[in-house]
């Protein structure tokens, strides 16, 4: 997976090879200076910028929204309505498109213009999580709002031309999980809740949560999908709201329904005291719990305490550290608007790769959607489950999910409309394979002669680890 690059060297080395513009396709030779060719790609880019967060901008855009129902929830397509008239002062009422648009215009309120410059943030690849800990933590919160760059301290050569936003911080979640601070929740669905009890030596974990927030937030803020669920209780953590038993359903099934059972069933019969075990040891749910048996008339306030308790308490210091990093992101104020399910559309994007609209928002470059090695890739791609086309897509764009408007509002590094693009590329036998500029969401794809050809080198990007460290070429 290729990210947009350059030599960063002094102003009159040369490139030493023929270099392309990713934006604009404009090919530099090898004796083009890297200052002139640098000044160049700021220009280019700067000239492209576009502004989307008019409301007007969302004009017959349609977006997914996660619905209730009585199995739980099932997403709809819906379409944006610019010609309501947000209610600034009623906008919790607002539907669920319109109050997007108002919270992304108000981030970008905050938004330093990366014309003003941006802050490099240096990190090893061999310790990608400690380097990413210490380099964010010494940032000052303002400079969260302004373009961030990502620095490889082993690599001297690489430009990020922003992509490597994306991939970074997908990797660090991946390590988060790794090493366990996200742990998966006892539940049917792929999310994860914050595990504290990890034992480090190398990470301040008070340190390493609020990094998680400033990750988290930032990823929000530059309209980036999450690639790791956050559980319902971490959601309403974020939005200052009370977490109820029915989010426990989306935290620990168990607890969830033997919680139900005892209220729909006689407590006075249990032998049940205001005490809970956690790691070993008996906790007292309030003063001389252990001595206070549960009863139906007490028996919601027993559940209430182990909510607390179990999403909260035993997750202190490091839950309120995980909040005063998003906050330093994300205004809090911002968020009274959303209801838990909004803000994780918003957070963590689609659940699934809707092939027939990636198709649909794909541009060509050298080439058409005719071309028989066109059809060949998409014919490919209808074949792939889920997992493996969110694969494909990071390796294409940095990032597992597209935005709750799908590939309609994929979006490049700097915030403008950036549609998927196959760029045509002549089949090489040394280097056969596809190659992905991230920052700009374009694939390389080889005019290969055969379908089979294609699908091998197609299933090698995802199966193979192709992209290296980050998607660097």
């Amino acid at each position: 997976m290729g990210c947009c690059c350059s030599i960063k060297s002094p102003s009159q080395t040369t490139l030493g090879r023929e270099v392309e513009c990713p934006k604009c396709q404009q090919l530099f030779p090898s004796y083009t200076t890297n200052h002139a060719f640098n000044d160049h790609l700021d220009n280019c880019l700067m000239s492209s910028q576009q502004n989307i967060n008019r409301i007007e901008d969302y004009r017959g855009i349609k977006y997914w929204e996660k619905v209730q129902n009585e199995q739980g929830f099932q997403w709809v397509l819906k379409e944006y309505n610019p010609s309501l008239q947000i209610n600034e002062q009623n906008i919790q009422q607002e539907p669920f498109g319109q109050k997007q648009v108002w919270f992304r215009a108000k981030l970008e309120k905050l938004r330093i213009p990366w014309q003003n410059g941006c802050t490099v943030i240096s990190v090893s690849q061999n310790h990608l999580l400690e380097s990413s800990v210490e380099s964010i933590m010494k940032l000052k919160s303002r400079l969260l709002h302004g373009e961030l760059k990502i620095k490889f301290q082993e690599d001297e050569k690489v430009q990020d031309a922003g992509g490597l936003l994306r991939e970074w911080s997908t990797s660090i979640l991946q390590q988060l999980v790794e090493q366990g601070y996200l742990q998966k929740t006892d539940t049917k669905e792929l999310t994860y809740k914050f595990n504290p009890n990890v034992q480090s030596n190398t990470i301040d974990k008070r340190q390493l949560f609020s990094f998680l927030g400033i990750i988290v937030g930032k990823c929000l803020f530059e309209r980036i999908p999450l690639s790791s669920f956050l559980d319902r209780t971490i959601i309403k953590h974020i939005l200052r709201q009370k977490v109820i038993l029915e989010d426990i359903k989306y935290f620990d099934e168990d607890l969830f329904y033997s919680w139900q059972y005892l209220l729909n069933n006689n407590s006075d019969q249990l032998d049940l005291y205001f005490q809970l075990e956690y790691f070993g040891k008996i906790i007292n749910l309030k003063e001389n719990g252990c001595e206070i048996k549960v009863t139906n008339s007490n028996a919601q306030e027993y559940i209430n305490l182990n909510i607390f308790y179990y999403t909260q308490q035993f997750l202190e210091p490091y839950l309120s550290d995980f909040l005063t990093g998003f906050y330093q992101v994300i205004p809090k104020t911002l968020l009274r608007i959303f209801k838990p399910q909004e803000l994780e559309m918003i957070l963590f994007g689609l659940p699934f790769i809707d092939l027939q609209d990636w198709s649909k928002y794909t541009i060509y470059k050298d080439c058409s959607a005719e071309d028989q090695f066109i059809k060949w890739f998409w014919q490919i791609l209808s074949t792939w489950d889920q997992t493996e086309l969110s694969q494909f897509l990071r390796f294409c764009t940095g990032s597992t999910r597209v935005p709750v408007e799908g590939f309609s509002k994929l979006e490049s590094n700097r915030g403008e409309i950036s549609y998927f693009c196959i760029q045509a590329s002549n089949f090489d036998k040394e280097n056969p394979y596809p190659k992905a500029h991230t920052c700009f969401n374009r694939l390389e794809l080889p005019k290969y002669e055969e379908l089979e050809t294609m699908e091998v080198f197609l299933k090698a990007t995802i199966h193979e680890a192709l992209e290296g460290i980050f998607g660097l070429e």
